[in-house]
């Protein structure tokens, strides 16, 4: 086992034992004045109770007073600077970039493990350890970057430097606020989303005012952790190596908005090498499904005018806004029916839990009960009734049945019905272009003996974190190219993993070649694909254009995707029956739930079934939007989805044979080329 899997969470800081010692020692000062005072007569008793008074409110003001000792105070390492996200916020849903600037004031180099933990309730470490390795040398500055991806509750995280000698520890991190967060207090809440400027190395000024500022060194080089980032300004071209230039390209083309400023020479920028798409002289232009914005201004012109619109996602129109409020009402007055919002990671994950749960013969245990009990009583008392018994005969009856009736429920109530030890994946991908996807999946690892299990990924950009946002988790998680989650599981139990990928496919070769329309409702379309394109009976088609979803039919042969003249807004198609709603079926004895529309259906396939619903809502959340009845697709876009199969060289590495299942639900935006009309005919 790594030194770094089981921390002690007793640890305390050089502050909490100092104030510790400060109530051991107001103690001792209490013990000493009651015996001081300790005497028979009244008069003086009560004179010494006065005294006892004062002298206990004096040592605990003495207490409150005493200033409380930072936790990095007196060391020859500390944190210079903590940066939330982009700009000193994050969104729930998403792994964040959290940088830490650590300085190291000695002569001596430092090699250590650096070493970050989310603590829920003051003391209860939850979702693992996220580590990493870390050189410092002699008095010598650097950045330490975790992507920790956040749930929707607030929690305090910590880091710390583990090397042979000692560990460093620094004060507690406060998880900022979410971004799109619900339910505010604040009168006027901040609509505004993530957007920064990118400062060069060695900027000592901080201008202008009206947006937030990043330093260029720290954007990350993985573009899995840049989808909390809304906008980017640009007015320099970045000294970058080509990890981080290719993470700004696929932030782009999964729809990032990037404006572009004059230089400081007020000449308009011009980049080389991976970046060289950005050289396309139009004022506005498309990278992939996201656009880049040319500004005639330098950094000290950014006004408030150009900011304000550019990071201030559109306003809903009223209608939209009408029908999703009512969506929602019908939702709460239906008791079987719910709204599914971007962060119902939990459910996600109790669905594919409820793959592996056994089929026990609970007819059989409920009889062999009952003929338990029977035999206790009055079995065991009608036998200790028998005179010619000695009574010894009645306990050592009463100890047998105990051993023997334990003995079959171990066998016919134990784990092991057929199950093995398997991984259930559900993932959503969105489109980088033809043949790069970011892929962010839900995975659960069943495992039937009790072990360290191994989870790696080798160069795609992986970010890794529990799935179990709320209990302890004996893990050890590493970021990156070389990504792993290593965790010690009990037999019979599951491991919940989140984890964002840059994964690969062959191009499709999907073209829209017919389109048409009437009013704000699309009539017909046709798409051609080639032979990488996902086909089978198992696999659904859709289409989302403005705050609509249309079905959509595949013929095989002819290698085309068409309209199925059924279509239904998002809201409604997001909207889903609860698990345990009016229309399902109870076995009885605690048998499996089954749908009553098809009763052989299997859990897997009911669980994969309800998932679509949930991934297309969880899929807005890339667009910044929690509500799926106000979300409205771009003029001139129109999304493209395919739930399948999860295809086998997606595959992420187990130390373990496993036996593997999952769905995912691609997502393209694609660019209406060929326009749309009125008539069918176009």
């Amino acid at each position: 086992m790594m030194p770094f899997l089981n921390p002690d969470l007793r640890r305390h800081t050089p502050a909490k034992r100092t104030l510790r010692k400060d109530s051991f020692a107001a103690q001792a000062a209490v013990v000493v004045v009651m015996k001081q005072n300790a005497m028979p007569d009244g008069e003086t008793r009560m004179a010494a109770v006065g005294r006892f008074r004062m002298i206990l409110l004096i040592v605990i003001a003495l207490m409150f007073v005493s200033q409380p000792v930072s936790a990095q105070q007196n060391q020859q390492v500390r944190v210079v600077e903590v940066i939330w996200g982009f700009d000193g916020r994050v969104v729930a849903g998403q792994f964040m970039p959290l940088s830490i600037l650590i300085d190291n004031l000695s002569d001596q180099p430092i090699e250590a493990t650096a070493r970050l933990k989310r603590v829920a309730g003051m003391v209860n470490e939850v979702g693992g350890l996220a580590v990493q390795p870390v050189f410092l040398g002699p008095n010598s500055r650097r950045w330490v970057q975790f992507y920790p991806y956040i749930s929707d509750r607030s929690a305090t995280w910590y880091f710390d430097l583990l090397t042979e000698d000692q560990t460093f520890t620094f004060d507690p991190m406060d998880q900022p606020r979410s971004l799109l967060e619900q339910n505010r207090l604040d009168k006027e809440p901040d609509k505004t989303l993530s957007a920064v400027i990118l400062d060069p190395q060695g900027m000592a000024t901080r201008l202008p005012t009206t947006i937030k500022h990043m330093p260029a060194e720290i954007f990350p080089p993985y573009g899995t952790a840049t989808q909390g980032l809304y906008a980017l300004f640009l007015d320099h071209v970045p000294d970058w190596e080509a990890p981080r230039q290719e993470a700004l390209l696929s932030w782009l083309k999964s729809g990032g908005h990037l404006h572009l400023l004059l230089d400081s020479n007020s000449q308009t920028l011009r980049f080389s090498g991976l970046l060289a798409p950005l050289n396309d002289p139009f004022p506005e232009f498309s990278v992939g499904s996201g656009t880049v914005t040319r500004h005639d201004v330098q950094r000290a012109g950014l006004v408030s005018q150009i900011v304000t619109p550019a990071i201030t996602p559109p306003e809903v129109k009223a209608a939209q806004a009408d029908e999703a409020a009512e969506l929602a009402q019908q939702a709460q007055m239906a008791p079987g029916f719910r709204n599914v919002n971007s962060f119902e990671d939990a459910e996600m994950f109790s669905s594919l839990r409820k793959i592996t749960q056994p089929e026990h013969s609970w007819i059989l245990i409920f009889l062999l009960s009952m003929c338990y009990v029977g035999l206790i009583f009055p079995g065991c008392w009608l036998l200790s009734k028998q005179r010619r018994f000695h009574f010894l005969v009645t306990y050592g009856a009463v100890a047998s049945l105990a051993v023997v009736f334990s003995l079959i429920f171990l066998v016919i109530g134990r784990r092991g019905y057929g199950e093995s030890t398997s991984l259930h994946s559900l993932a959503v991908a969105r489109a980088e272009g033809d043949t790069h996807w970011n892929s962010l999946q839900y995975s659960t690892l069943f495992v039937t003996s009790g072990n360290q299990y191994v989870i790696e990924e080798k160069d795609r950009q992986t970010l890794l974190a529990s799935g179990s946002a709320d209990e302890r988790v004996d893990a050890a998680i590493t970021s990156g190219n070389l990504a792993s989650f290593v965790a010690r599981i009990p037999p019979f139990s599951s491991q919940a993993v989140m984890s964002r990928r840059r994964l690969m496919t062959k191009s499709w070769g999907l073209v829209l070649t017919e389109i048409a329309q009437s009013a704000d409702e699309l009539t017909n379309m046709t798409w051609t694909f080639n032979e990488n394109f996902p086909t089978g009976d198992d696999i659904q088609y859709f289409a989302v254009h403005g705050s609509k979803v249309y079905t959509l039919k595949s013929d095989a042969g002819k290698k085309q995707l068409s309209y199925a003249n059924l279509f239904t807004s998002l809201a409604t198609f997001c909207q889903q029956k609860d698990e345990q709603d009016f229309g399902a079926v109870f076995l009885p004895f605690g048998g499996r739930q089954y749908s009553q529309d098809d009763p052989t259906e299997t859990l897997q396939a009911e669980c994969f079934r309800k998932a679509l619903p949930r991934l297309t809502a969880r899929s807005l959340i890339d667009d910044f939007a929690i509500d799926p009845g106000k979300f409205r697709l771009p003029e001139g876009r129109i999304r493209v989805m395919v739930y399948a199969p999860l295809p086998s060289e997606w595959d992420m590495s187990v130390s373990a044979e496993v036996r593997r299942g999952g769905r995912i639900l691609y997502v393209k935006d694609m660019t209406l080329q060929t326009g749309l009309s009125d008539s069918p005919e176009q």
